[in-house]
């Protein structure tokens, strides 16, 4: 198992994290094109777990400044790992990784918000020396429809790819086979 930073490759492994592990039953359908957004954005990073070429955990993060905080910060915008490998520390080794890469790029903290139910996150994170500040408030201004593979637009693999690289799509022919073999299944 290693830790590494994101490659175009790894979208649809985060998709799943995303969706399976961290709860978000109605995620919204342009949840890939964000990832692709996060990965090309200048003060975000994402690390992945890799096992066996499978994508087994990942954390998001992001650099910034805030009024109360000397300097700047790093703060967690996501980490999951897939059921299957909890517990066998690699949400450790991710956030070790996050620990480094703060103290690499000057940040003086780490700021982490977690859900109100996640209670196995509250006391890993506590585990690892955070500390519980407050709570955190959300307010959408606009209203995401529930997520169906029908209702996905997926854009053109991200610049940061060079330019003699290319980015193998072949999966979505086997996703598209997978859906099409469930479908007849039901009938």
């Amino acid at each position: 198992m290693i830790i590494r930073e994101m490659e175009a490759k790894d979208v649809m492994g985060i998709v799943g994290l995303i969706r399976n592990e961290l709860g978000y039953d109605d995620i919204s359908s342009d949840v890939y094109d964000r990832v692709i957004r996060i990965y090309n954005a200048d003060k975000y990073v994402t690390f992945v777990a890799e096992d066996e070429g499978s994508i087994i955990g990942f954390v998001g993060i992001m650099r910034g400044l805030a009024f109360e905080l000397d300097g700047e910060y790093v703060r967690v915008i996501a980490l999951a790992v897939s059921r299957a490998y909890q517990s066998k520390g690699i949400g450790s080794k991710l956030e070790a990784r996050v620990e480094r890469y703060a103290e690499e790029t000057g940040a003086n903290s780490i700021v982490i918000s977690s859900g109100l139910n996640r209670n196995r996150a509250h006391v890993f994170y506590g585990n690892r020396g955070y500390e519980k500040k407050g709570y955190s408030f959300i307010k959408l201004l606009t209203q995401k429809k529930k997520f169906s593979y029908d209702d996905v637009v997926f854009t053109p693999i991200p610049s940061r790819l060079g330019k003699d690289e290319h980015y193998d799509a072949s999966w979505l022919d086997e996703l598209d086979s997978e859906m099409d073999t469930e479908e007849d299944s039901q009938e």
